[in-house]
């Protein structure tokens, strides 16, 4: 090893790893658990692989019919509609919705729905809308 590369290694060894300083720990664990418990988006899953993130902030009103086996999610420029089965049941996607805590729906395939049990929520369908501009 020469002299000038022997003076930079031990420069590098001297130094140590930097560690950030504890405030910027700390809040990249604040930000962390709120992208996780209140996320600023919504993704919406195809089954043909097909994505959409709409922001919660967009989110106008979400309504629930046929007793809870479809439901509409009307944004600003897009209206989700979700077509399946116990959807409605004991109200978890309503309050989800409502406190802004779902971060996703994915829509299933029929492997996947023999699978389910009869008694779970199943989401059978997803059809995305884009809104006209007026």
């Amino acid at each position: 090893m020469t002299g000038k590369s022997a003076s930079v290694i031990s420069a590098i060894v001297s130094k140590g790893q930097a560690t950030p300083p504890e405030e910027e720990v700390r809040a990249a664990i604040v930000s962390e658990r709120q992208a996780r418990t209140h996320p600023a988006m919504l993704v919406v899953s195809k089954k043909n692989g097909d994505e959409l993130m709409l922001s919660y902030s967009l989110l106008r009103h979400v309504w629930k019919r046929e007793g809870g086996s479809l439901w509409e999610l009307v944004f600003d420029d897009f209206k989700v509609t979700i077509r399946g089965r116990n959807l409605g049941v004991g109200d978890k996607l309503s309050d989800m919705l409502r406190l802004q805590r779902l971060s996703a729906l994915r829509e299933g395939n029929l492997i996947e729905d023999e699978l389910m049990p009869e008694d779970k929520a199943f989401i059978d369908s997803i059809a995305i809308d884009e809104k006209e501009e007026a």
